[in-house]
């Protein structure tokens, strides 16, 4: 089998898509870059997509690329977020498969593992780290507080306890809460459910029963449990990361 790089006489047409936007002499050189033989009649597009988060993302993926004629076989490797597609170049092009992704909901790049990994440490993984920071400061003190209700406390000072714990938790959880947010919105915006619909609907509901019991002056708010919520889950987060990185 011939596994060097070979030109695609349709893959120029996506070279803008493939990079971000290039000139047409740059075409060839970076179809024959990003789109490999993969046996007679049958070629390869590794794509990164940073979007994937669960098993339910590969599933949408896989599915929806196969149902795309011309395509051989769509596959997702979930620790990598890579996608690889066979596809004929014959009835299908690198453009076509690019924006049938997009339509599915997730935005695809040429795999680059150097680059990929490159991204994640400069970019997410610093803003995964000031929300997790944030979330566990805040978490911290609400706990402090919530430990003067747990021990009894009543009527204004009860109140007093649950409304500084809104004013540190509500922010918070908008802020250290957003890449949840972020997900959620994209996936009901593509009709679609991934895990962090159900994460930030709970998180929500929980806020917001806690802020509405604090105005009523109820005996129970929930600050504690919607902040800490997302703390634990922004730590899997990170930890999943890590486990990311240790896969060859």
């Amino acid at each position: 089998m011939n596994t060097a790089p070979s030109r695609v006489p349709a893959a120029g047409c996506c070279a803008g898509v493939l990079a971000g936007g290039s000139g047409d002499g740059d075409a060839a050189a970076l179809a024959a870059r990003w789109v490999r033989e993969a046996g007679e009649g049958v070629m390869r597009l590794d794509l990164m997509v940073p979007g994937i988060t669960c098993a339910d993302c590969m599933r949408r993926i896989e599915h929806g690329l196969a149902r795309l004629d011309g395509v051989r076989s769509a596959r997702v490797n979930l620790s990598l977020r890579r996608l690889r597609v066979l596809f004929d170049p014959e009835r299908v092009t690198p453009r076509a498969i690019i924006e049938a992704l997009a339509a599915i909901g997730y935005e695809g790049r040429p795999y680059d593992a150097e680059a990929m990994a490159a991204v994640e440490r400069d970019e997410t993984g610093r803003d995964l780290l000031a929300r997790i920071g944030v979330a566990g400061f805040a978490a911290a003190n609400v706990m402090l507080l919530s430990v003067a209700v747990w021990s009894g406390a009543e009527g204004a000072t009860r109140d007093l306890m649950h409304w500084i714990s809104g004013a540190i938790a509500l922010p918070a959880v908008a802020f250290a809460g957003m890449p949840f947010f972020r997900s959620a919105l994209a996936a009901l915006r593509h009709r679609r459910l991934n895990m962090d619909v159900p994460i930030s609907l709970a998180v929500i509901l929980a806020s917001g029963l806690s802020l509405f019991e604090t105005m009523q002056s109820g005996e129970h708010a929930y600050f504690d449990a919607a902040i800490g919520l997302v703390f634990f889950l922004l730590v899997g987060r990170l930890f999943g990361r890590g486990f990311r990185d240790l896969n060859p």
